[in-house]
């Protein structure tokens, strides 16, 4: 959210702004500091031309700090009471995000709880009576001194304002007690003096610059890095001892679910973003990197085991954050409260609920009869003063929904971007693996099928024709490469005896790349494999030591191509 900027030409007159100050001075406290360094900057003083102030800040700010430690053991009873009276009717109250349920930066309790006083809060601001005298009783219970206090006034000027706010001891509060009393007054039927407007600014701006968080994001978190990690994990790691591991740390975590009454495949129920194995440990090695930019050290197959199934659980921890607040925002607002459906239209339908009645009535909902009033009321009173600073007040928390809607959405596109540049990965993997799987079934039939030719031309004519292309031949023999090397020396041999580390980019500008299948290891195989997979170049299979026989199987794919 962008800072709030404050006009210059709202200033009071020096005396006001002396007294202000010096009741500012006297009552202490680090709020007072705050708003003292705001009249240095010269922006301190916002002038509303006689409208409603805007009490968004002040609003957001009583939403997060109004439950104290008594209140929030009992909060969930408070809760079920609000949403047994107001439930029906939180679609039709006003939608104001005073904070952003899918930040990642609240447990479920606290999510909870700012979100349900959110509602309650949109449910006074649309004129809800229960809820007011909801948050009459649990002021009075909750905050009894200042309940006795608070209700003696029936007007409230500045001075009394700070003077009423003014937290005891140490504490650090004072943006909370203002909020608190500035928010309680009005349900109280005390009026705010105007010069009280100054302290609905600096809320606005404390809020503004303590507010919503961007978010986090996977690119942030490892950036470019995940490819090249996984490419370590495939060249380093065998599968077969990479799933050996996982297995015996899944179990460990299944048994630790299940000391604590959970079933143990819980973590797997709940983690929505876990991609496998490989995948898993690519993101692990990735954040490690991230974390100790300046260590070259090796993490071996079973450190990294551990940190994946660390990020497996903090996962479906998050994974179980985000379905809250998702649960949250659809119970309250319905399809509206999530993105889901706008991708997923719903089959259920609450209208073709049929239920049937003694005396079936033809009545407009409630929402229709409420939209007609406020209409008609807003064509009646289009003139009237009183009406238009009101739909002013309606506007700027309009404005206030759009820019969390914004937000959300920014958010939304990133990880639908996200989503899309993954399904692009796994259909090139796939695609990668389709085109593995084909030249291993002509490897396989190569095998089966009898010596026979297959073609009228003469072994020369077919050397004649291969020697032209740029050929990678990547295993055999000493004594066949020897042989192979005579027949074409422009073609590029890798014999894996030869010890050392192979420069695997001696492919990139290759034509065809052949493995030979009787002398080749592991390891080698992978490392050219993951570069033709990403070169997207064509490969083949050879075996036996035949020079003639393998002269008519390459020369039958250049045939082929």
């Amino acid at each position: 959210m962008k800072n709030v900027n404050f006009p210059l030409d709202g200033l009071p007159d020096i005396d006001g702004l002396n007294n202000l100050l010096q009741n500012m001075i006297e009552s202490g406290g680090n709020f007072i500091n705050y708003m003292m360094k705001s009249h240095d900057d010269k922006k301190m003083m916002p002038d509303f031309n006689g409208m409603i102030p805007d009490t968004y800040g002040c609003e957001r700010l009583f939403v997060d700090f109004f439950i104290n430690d008594e209140m929030g053991e009992d909060f969930l009873l408070i809760a079920r009471d609000f949403y047994t009276h107001e439930f029906a009717n939180i679609p039709e109250y006003q939608d104001v995000e005073y904070f952003d349920i899918y930040s990642g930066e609240d447990w479920p309790e606290l999510m909870f709880n700012r979100f349900t006083l959110s509602l309650m809060m949109n449910a006074v601001n649309s004129g809800s009576e229960y809820t007011k005298a909801l948050f009459l009783y649990l002021h009075k219970t909750y905050y009894k001194k200042e309940y006795r206090t608070l209700k003696k006034f029936s007007t409230m000027s500045l001075s009394e304002l700070l003077a009423l706010a003014k937290p005891e001891g140490r504490r650090c509060l004072y943006y909370a007690n203002l909020s608190r009393v500035l928010c309680m007054a009005p349900i109280y039927g005390i009026k705010i003096a105007e010069e009280c407007n100054v302290v609905y600014g600096i809320l606005n701006e404390f809020s503004d610059k303590f507010g919503l968080s961007g978010g986090y994001s996977f690119d942030e978190a490892v950036g470019e890095s995940f490819k090249d990690c996984r490419k370590e994990i495939d060249e380093r790691f065998s599968q077969k001892k990479l799933y050996s591991l996982d297995a015996k740390m899944s179990k460990f975590l299944g048994n630790v679910f299940q000391w604590l009454g959970y079933s143990p495949e819980y973590a797997d129920w709940c983690d929505e973003n876990d991609r496998g194995v490989e995948d898993r440990l690519a993101i692990a090695l990735s954040i490690l990197k991230k974390t100790f930019p300046k260590s070259n050290r090796e993490y071996s197959a079973e450190e990294l085991t551990l940190y994946g199934m660390i990020l497996h659980c903090a996962s479906a921890m998050t994974c179980n954050s985000s379905w809250l607040a998702e649960t949250l925002r659809t119970l309250a607002y319905g399809e509206s409260g999530t993105f889901y459906y706008d991708e997923f239209p719903p089959m259920f339908r609450p209208e073709d609920v049929q239920v049937k009645t003694a005396r079936p009535e033809n009545v407009k909902t409630e929402r229709q009869v409420k939209d007609f009033t406020e209409h008609a009321g807003t064509e009646g009173c289009r003139h009237d003063e009183s009406v238009l600073i009101e739909e002013v007040d309606k506007l700027r928390r309009r404005v206030r929904k759009l820019e969390s809607d914004n937000s959300s959405l920014r958010a939304s596109l990133t990880e639908k971007r996200r989503l899309e540049e993954e399904s692009k990965d796994i259909r090139e993997q796939l695609n990668a693996v389709s085109h593995e799987l084909v030249a291993l079934r002509n490897y396989v039939y190569n095998l089966t099928e009898s010596d026979n030719p297959i073609t009228d031309k003469t072994i020369e004519s077919m050397k004649e024709t291969i020697a032209c292309y740029r050929i990678v031949i990547v295993g055999g023999h000493s004594n066949w490469l020897s042989k192979m090397k005579k027949e074409f020396p422009d073609w590029i041999f890798v014999n894996p005896k030869t010890g050392g580390s192979t420069d695997v980019s001696i492919v990139d500008k290759a034509d065809y790349v052949y493995f030979f299948t009787d002398t080749i290891s592991h390891s080698t195989y992978h490392q050219f494999m993951n570069v033709i997979r990403e070169r997207k170049i064509n490969f083949g299979y050879i075996h036996g030591v035949n020079i003639e026989k393998n002269i008519r199987d390459i020369y039958v794919d250049f045939e082929e191509d």
